[in-house]
């Protein structure tokens, strides 16, 4: 394999930290101001996107780490920062793939399934190429597949939760959350259909008797 060069991996460095950025002020935006409209699927989208964020930006942590550790320290630390962020991230697409079957059986999304098992085929990739081709102590050539494999996996992963917004929004605006609009509004109705009762009512004898009297 071709010599990796400082260059190449301060590149990914770069790309990763400007994706990174982007996507926090992205989800901070989110949570600030499309929370608070969501009514009938907050409680299972909510989870869903934490667990998301954390899986992405782990993954974006895996180029942007390891490309600074492989070019400014020594490879124990390249190996030991690889190997905290495996554990992490095999963890966080755990929850994550949990997660996302209430939201699909709320939304009806099919693209965050379809999402999920490329995440876990590519999870699975990062962990088991540096393993069989550099063992426990793998080379910076050894680790620049897992390092482009996670680099695009968290792009794709916040193309989808973008493009799920859309579909989130249009679910909240399918029909109205809570029946008593209906309910009132047919009671409404119905209270116009009928004759007023005040109208049919005679009136009070004891109290036109009392202003037919004159003084004498």
């Amino acid at each position: 394999m071709d010599q990796v060069s400082d260059a190449f991996l301060l590149t990914l460095a770069e790309v990763s930290a400007g994706l990174i950025g982007l996507f926090l002020v992205g989800m901070i935006f989110y949570i600030q101001t499309g929370f608070g409209q969501l009514e009938k699927s907050r409680e299972v989208v909510e989870p869903y996107f934490r667990s998301s964020t954390r899986i992405v930006l782990i993954l974006y942590a895996i180029p942007l780490a390891l490309s600074l550790t492989l070019v400014a320290l020594p490879d124990v630390w390249s190996w030991l920062v690889f190997w905290i962020l495996i554990v992490g991230l095999v963890a966080a697409n755990v929850s994550s793939a949990v997660g996302v079957r209430p939201v699909m059986g709320a939304t009806g999304n099919r693209t965050l399934l379809m999402n999920e098992i490329v995440g876990t085929v590519g999870v699975a990739f990062i962990v088991i190429l540096p393993l069989a081709t550099g063992g426990l102590s793998p080379s910076r050539e050894d680790l620049v597949p897992s390092i482009l494999i996670a680099l695009g996996i968290a792009f794709l992963s916040t193309c989808v939760l973008v493009l799920t917004l859309f579909d989130i929004a249009q679910f909240e605006r399918s029909e109205p959350t809570d029946p008593k609009p209906k309910r009132s509004t047919a009671r409404l109705r119905k209270k116009r259909r009928e004759p007023a009762a005040d109208d049919s009512e005679p009136p009070d004898e004891s109290t036109s008797g009392e202003d037919d009297e004159t003084p004498e």
